[in-house]
């Protein structure tokens, strides 16, 4: 028998609901405790619920960020994700420092004094307001974005990534009403990453591009020969998710994914590096800062998304996260490509998101 049943991402949705039901049950019973005997029920009885609690909103806590490493989300549920995140953090924070102090009230033997057990029952409600933002915003990922659910379903798909960026119909280089663009490469793919791209370090010349075929899809190739080019889009963007579909199996060196980006010493980063490391951080004045580290194995035509919402920052390649690393939240910035390595990269699609704050 598995621990986590096969219809289930991972364990933390069975054990997400015990903090809820433990916290909440401890709060109506430290009420109902001003107008029970003390044969029925104690100060003590609550104080133990409240520790009970405590100790599982710490597993729901640490089991959900493992989880969200494992899901791969919409865009629309990245920026509740950070709120779900930091909302649970309050609120263990919140009932561990609570319910110590209970204990330690209890150890001195203050608890017998009406206006201790007052203030302390007054104390835990804005706990209870934490507790639902974070139940609110978890509800809201799973019943409103679906995060986590359809495992099986899911299971039984054989699609894969470069399947389905291969089979789109061609177009271009489209903007939305809000600021959101696409790029799937064209005929006319050179002439859109000269117009639409600015560069910081390099040039477009060096970069050689052209357009190749691929069956009936374009794709924009770019060569680099042991430099440094860096190119970014014009525009400035705050809290961002972009896709890129890239083959990477010709090039040798690091290739980092932009966002935030205020120029050449200043940007945030995921960058791929051809001996199988991926790394995501912030270069700041020049000075590079990794905020997290992994390895990742894959080849041939790559689904990689990279989020910068706020003070969380992910990674993902092929749909499973890599990294997600924390920093404080950066200012508005481009978003874009730099190579520094030699060989020849394969783009066949990029994509900007939007992301609203919660």
């Amino acid at each position: 028998m598995e621990l986590i049943p096969e219809w289930a991402p991972n364990i933390h949705p069975m054990l997400v609901h015990f903090p809820i039901a433990i916290i909440l049950l401890a709060v109506l019973m430290d009420l109902l405790n001003f107008f029970l005997p003390d044969k029925w029920w104690d100060d003590l009885k609550s104080t133990i619920l409240y520790g009970i609690g405590a100790v599982s909103a710490i597993a729901a806590y640490y089991t959900g960020t493992w989880a969200a490493d494992s899901v791969f989300l919409p865009s629309g549920a990245q920026s509740v994700l950070n709120e779900h995140a930091d909302w649970a953090l309050w609120t263990v924070w919140f009932f561990g420092i609570y319910a110590a102090s209970r204990i330690l009230l209890h150890w001195y033997q203050k608890m017998d004094h009406k206006a201790i057990r007052i203030g302390l029952f007054a104390l835990a409600l804005p706990g209870v307001f934490f507790l639902y933002e974070t139940g609110d915003h978890g509800a809201e990922m799973v019943f409103g974005y679906g995060a986590g659910t359809g495992q099986l379903v899911e299971q039984q798909s054989n699609t894969s990534v470069s399947t389905d960026s291969l089979q789109q119909d061609e177009s271009t280089f489209n903007v939305s009403d809000n600021g959101n663009w696409s790029w799937k490469i064209g005929a006319n793919g050179v002439s859109t990453l000269l117009s639409r791209f600015r560069w910081l370090e390099g040039s477009a010349s060096q970069l050689q591009p052209t357009i190749v075929n691929s069956g009936n899809n374009h794709l924009l190739r770019i060569s680099a020969d042991s430099i440094t080019n860096f190119f970014v889009g014009k525009d400035s963007f705050q809290n961002v998710q972009v896709d890129y579909y890239l083959d990477l199996s010709d090039f040798n060196g690091e290739i980092s994914l932009v966002n935030h980006v205020g120029d050449d010493q200043n940007y945030d980063f995921v960058m791929l590096s051809s001996d199988g490391t991926v790394s995501q951080g912030r270069v700041s004045g020049g000075n590079r800062q990794v905020f997290a580290e992994e390895s990742y194995s894959a080849s041939g035509m790559l689904f990689i998304r990279t989020v910068g919402n706020g003070t969380h920052f992910r990674g993902y390649i092929n749909k499973e996260m890599v990294v997600h690393g924390h920093g404080d939240a950066p200012e508005a910035g481009s978003v874009g490509l730099r190579l520094n390595g030699s060989g020849t990269v394969l783009i066949d699609r990029i994509s900007l998101t939007q992301l609203n704050n919660h």
